[in-house]
């Protein structure tokens, strides 16, 4: 049980005031007996002072420790990737600071960047540390967490970013390792440049040395993509190549890497997977698209599964999968099988005296078959203001942080974000993720997981910026899909106005609340903690900051003040018309990607068409919903189950029972979604029989992990360049392996020896093969030359996290004040009272015997 007492005033063993109990008794028995009263009283106010003693008594307080800044350290970033930026700039400042204040210099170099360990590894709360860097990191600790780290300890980090003075051009492919026979595989080509100064260049692709696809291109953005796709015709290997050419016989002025304008892509080619489809529709469009890109056996019921890659599984209702097959599904998708259900008037739900619902063979679902009440589509951003206001009384024996933490838990709790995705950030002088990402509320984990880091949230920084949370919110929602409804909740004492003439940041936080709102459409609702004695929340003219900021962006609707101790109740609420506006929408089936990180909905923005139909069902608690109606019910959700993958399509085949529910989705780009998740249900491609392997791009001199998958009992035996690999169990039948390439090209993974092939993209007389007993892994450039330039991120991580920018011109005069400063800390310590209680008790007790024997025997 939890006590709060005024003040800020606690006990660290608060179970010793039990002993307050007998005490009573004792005083109770005292005026029983009649004994002497002012005997009686100093007694037992010893004995209480005694016990208060015992309980160590101690309040809460805000301090500001100041330590005296002894030096600066500069971290001289000298990697590869730093040829391309103006030399000598940390040399420099070291040598023009030194005459004012000690600064030492450390180097970060090589062909790998791990800027975000040697930030940890400098930062102490004396050491005012200046990254002199690109901000481009590529192994170790990210740059972001670092600064993250550093920021929740009070560790300053400032940067100085000079100026890329050299134009260089990089190329990288992005797509699947493994492709099927005669489908297909969809490829993206990212340039990226240096600078953003006009440049002309040609990007050319092959394809086992044939080419497929040559651009001229004139660039000025610091990075352009162009997305191709190509079927292969044979089975085995084959190699993707991309090479740049910049337009001008003067490559040394335009372009200052060279080996970073080719890129190499392995790409192993297998047949095409044998699916068992089981269906009374042979020629619906579901079955139709199978059959152009599987060897696809339709039968009315399951039979064998023996040598199948997946079985699917079309509106077929619950008495036709008996008991026996159920067991045999089980077993087959525990070892490695993949399954997807399609819904339909025969499925799921239907018909309704013959459901899925409580059947063994819905246990092998990622749903069951009863109606979801979740609203669904809505990302929310809960945002708690952890200023140093927070720890001021709320006038009720509490401090305003409590009510602000407590209003975050209730809504948690609410039936308003029960299903919703979350992400919690806090701000003060910066905006902090503390979840580093969006939560799925439905699952009780994470909520119980979200409600503690709530708890363990302190006051941080020197001042509430509500703009830097605003930026915060802003940056995590546009990773998201924009076809989701959004919405900004921000929890706060209301303390966000203007503290001095010069001080804008209102004014700027209004103007970015404006762009959020109209430019990108999310809603934004203010929960007011009022706080009688406070006047940072009150204008001049006396009106709330809060509700003038809910006004001027035209959502005064949305502003929500409480009193101290009270409990939000929030609503959505919507505009009459835009209500049925929406409901049209709703009752259209427009459908939209929910989680756009999965292999099945990745770089898929837009689902163009609506469905007619779906059947009603609820995701379990461990399954993904990918795709989902705008009302928020599903349509494809996933989980694993053992080392199989099972999916539910819950619309129909495109056939339907009269009227097709879902004929677009079989048809056109759309049909890709649909492609997507066959594929993804499919078991993994094998090299040969009983082993199966996951090979990324390779880098060069980075380790590189290759996972390997067996059937058979033991850790295989695998060679890489004709060399045994060091094999790994990470599991049951499951392998991994790291290896560590230094030369460019196209590299071998095999079960027995095979000859060592490095340059060549392609060996003309194993290509084609169908047992082709090898697989290919490409080896690229390090990732050093591959990111180019400046990392825009770098700037806003930075600043995010309560560290400056400074300029060529503005270091020398604002660093040494900046680093004096800023190791002044808002830290909340807790002082004890116990030898106070001890000095008062012993007082108590010598005066008042002094007094005794006095009148006793001295009179």
């Amino acid at each position: 049980m939890t006590f709060n007492f005024p003040y800020g005033f606690n006990f660290l063993h608060i179970s010793e005031l039990i002993l307050l109990v007998p005490l009573a008794f004792l005083v109770l028995l005292g005026f029983w007996k009649k004994v002497n009263k002012r005997h009686l009283f100093f007694h037992a106010l010893v004995v209480f002072l005694l016990i208060l003693a015992l309980a160590a008594p101690y309040s809460a307080e805000m301090s500001h420790p100041k330590t005296n800044q002894s030096r600066i350290t500069i971290i001289s970033d000298e990697s590869a990737s730093m040829e391309l930026l103006k030399k000598g700039v940390s040399e420099e400042v070291a040598d023009k600071l030194n005459t004012r204040i000690p600064v030492t210099v450390t180097t970060v170099s090589g062909i790998h960047t791990s800027l975000g360990d040697s930030i940890i590894q400098q930062a102490s709360p004396e050491n005012y540390v200046l990254v002199v860097s690109d901000g481009q990191s590529n192994s170790g600790t990210p740059v972001e967490e670092a600064l993250s780290y550093c920021y929740k300890n009070n560790f300053p980090v400032a940067a100085l970013i000079p100026e890329t003075i050299e134009e260089d051009l990089s190329v990288e492919l992005e797509g699947e390792n493994e492709a099927v026979l005669d489908n297909e595989a969809f490829f993206k080509v990212n340039i990226r440049k240096s600078t953003e100064e006009k440049m002309s260049y040609q990007v050319r692709i092959t394809i086992d040395h044939q080419k497929v696809m040559e651009r001229e291109i004139t660039q000025t953005g610091r990075m352009e993509s162009i997305e191709f796709n190509h079927t292969f015709e044979t089975l085995g290997p084959h190699t993707v190549k991309a090479t740049l050419h910049p337009a001008s016989i003067s490559v040394k002025n335009l372009d200052y890497f060279e080996n970073n304008n080719q890129y190499m892509k392995s790409v192993y080619v297998t047949p095409k997977p044998k699916i068992l489809l089981v269906t009374s529709e042979p020629d619906s469009p579901l079955a139709n698209t199978m059959k152009e890109i599987y060897d696809v056996r339709v039968a009315g019921s399951f039979g064998s599964l023996n040598g199948t890659d997946a079985v699917v599984i079309d509106n077929q209702a619950a008495s036709t999968i008996s008991d026996a097959e159920e067991r045999a599904l089980r077993t087959y998708i525990t070892n490695g099988g993949g399954m997807v259900v399609v819904g339909g008037s025969s499925s799921f739900d239907y018909p309704a005296e013959n459901t899925y619902q409580d059947t063994k063979f819905e246990d092998l679902l990622p749903v069951t078959s009863k109606p979801s009440n979740w609203r669904g589509g809505r990302n929310i951003v809960l945002m708690l203001d952890v200023s140093p206001s927070a720890m001021d009384k709320n006038g009720i024996g509490g401090r305003v942080l409590d009510d602000i933490l407590s209003n975050a838990i209730v809504l948690l709790e609410s039936d308003l974000l029960k299903d919703a995705r979350v992400d919690v950030i806090t701000f003060g002088s910066t905006g902090q993720d503390i979840t580093d990402g969006f939560v799925d509320m439905s699952k009780e984990s994470n909520r119980l997981w979200l409600d503690a880091k709530i708890r363990e949230i302190s006051p941080s920084g020197d001042s509430t910026s509500l703009e830097r949370g605003l930026l915060t919110a802003h940056n995590l929602l546009k990773a998201q899909n924009n076809s989701v409804e959004a919405e900004i909740i921000i929890v706060s004492d209301g303390g966000i106005g203007n503290e001095g003439e010069s001080d804008n940041r209102f004014e700027r936080a209004v103007q970015c609340a404006e762009n959020l709102h109209e430019n990108s459409g999310i809603g934004i609702q203010f929960v007011h903690i009022h706080s009688p004695k406070t006047t940072r929340q009150v204008t001049p003219k006396g009106q709330y900051y809060a509700e003038l900021f809910m006004n001027k962006i035209g959502l005064s609707e949305n502003y929500n003040r409480i009193e101290p101790g009270e409990r939000i109740k929030l609503s959505f609420s919507e505009d009459p018309e835009e209500s049925v506006d929406r409901e049209d929408e709703y009752s259209s089936g427009a459908i939209v990607v929910y989680d756009p990180k999965h292999f099945i909905t990745r770089n898929i923005s837009d689902i163009n068409h609506d469905i007619l139909g779906y059947n009603e069902v609820t995701p379990k608690p461990e399954a993904n919903r990918l795709v989902i109606t705008r009302l928020g019910k599903p349509v494809i959700t996933v989980w694993r189950l053992g080392l199989g993958r099972v999916v539910a399509i819950t619309t129909d085949n495109g056939n339907g029972n009269g009227v097709p529910w879902a004929a677009s989705l079989y048809s056109g780009n759309d049909s890709l979604i649909i492609t997507r998740t066959l594929n993804w249900a499919v078991a993994d491609t094998e090299m040969s029989e009983g082993i199966q392997l996951k090979v990324p791009d390779l880098k060069m001199n980075q380790p590189g992990r290759i996972l390997i998958t067996t059937g058979k009992e033991g850790a295989p035996e695998l060679y890489f360049d004709k060399k045994p690999m060091e094999i790994t169990s990470i599991g049951n039948n499951m392998y991994e392996s790291y290896v560590t390439v230094d030369t460019f090209g196209l590299h071998k993974i095999s079960e027995t020896p095979v000859d060592v092939n490095l340059t060549k993209e392609l060996i003309p007389e194993t290509s084609g093969v169908k047992n082709v007993s090898w697989r290919p892994a490409a080896v690229n450039r390090p990732d050093e030359y591959t990111y180019v330039g400046e990392n825009p991120l770098f700037r806003t991580a930075i600043l995010e996290n309560g560290g400056k920018i400074y300029t060529k011109g503005d270091i020398y005069s604002r660093i040494t004040d900046d680093a004096s400063t800023s190791t002044e800390k808002k830290i909340l310590t807790k002082v004890f009272y116990t030898k106070y209680f001890l000095v008062f008790a012993f007082l108590i007790y010598l005066l008042y015997t002094l007094h005794h024997t006095y009148n006793t025997r001295m009179k």
